[in-house]
């Protein structure tokens, strides 16, 4: 079942966001609540706005757990970040992509998004180690207004996203 999902392939611009990290017990929760508050004061959470939520597992060892979660939130022209909210770059360039419905379809959508890279005639560009650990794909928020912000739907819906290059 895992090797059947469908993969699409996407373009992405560079795009910069605000960078919102936790190491806890309840990482992406945690996170989320950061850059909630600060989205919040900036205005930026509501029904029409054109910022992109993005999120990814940050592991401080090679090994699986424990794990931390990082959120950018792209941050539309003229948008002040201050002092301690470093902004990072969402890497542009060629990405293999999976829709992903809620949270409970990841563990058969990420390892089906790998096998498919793996039997592609595309590479991952492989890990990247930032400030806090290992870093792999991205998981887009694609219905983050509704579920994070006004909360009129359950189910999160993801792109889950691995940056690719031709082998």
């Amino acid at each position: 079942m895992s090797d059947k999902i469908k993969v699409s392939l996407k373009e992405l611009d560079t795009m910069h966001a605000a960078f919102f990290h936790s190491l806890s017990n309840t990482p992406e929760e945690d996170a989320w609540s950061k850059a909630e508050s600060w989205a919040k004061k900036k205005g930026l959470l509501l029904a029409d706005s054109s910022i992109r939520i993005f999120g990814r597992n940050i592991y401080p060892t090679k090994n699986p757990e424990p794990h931390g979660y990082g959120i950018y939130i792209t941050i539309p022209p003229n948008t002040k970040v201050e002092g301690d909210i470093p902004v990072r770059s969402i890497p542009g360039g060629l990405y293999a992509v999976a829709k992903c419905d809620g949270v409970e379809e990841m563990s058969i959508k990420w390892p089906g998004l790998w096998k498919w890279v793996e039997n592609s005639e595309y590479q991952y560009i492989g890990e990247t180690k930032g400030e806090h650990g290992f870093e792999l794909g991205f998981e887009e928020y694609i219905n983050w207004y509704s579920t994070l912000v006004s909360k009129s739907e359950s189910k999160m819906l993801f792109d889950l996203m691995l940056q690719l290059r031709e082998k």
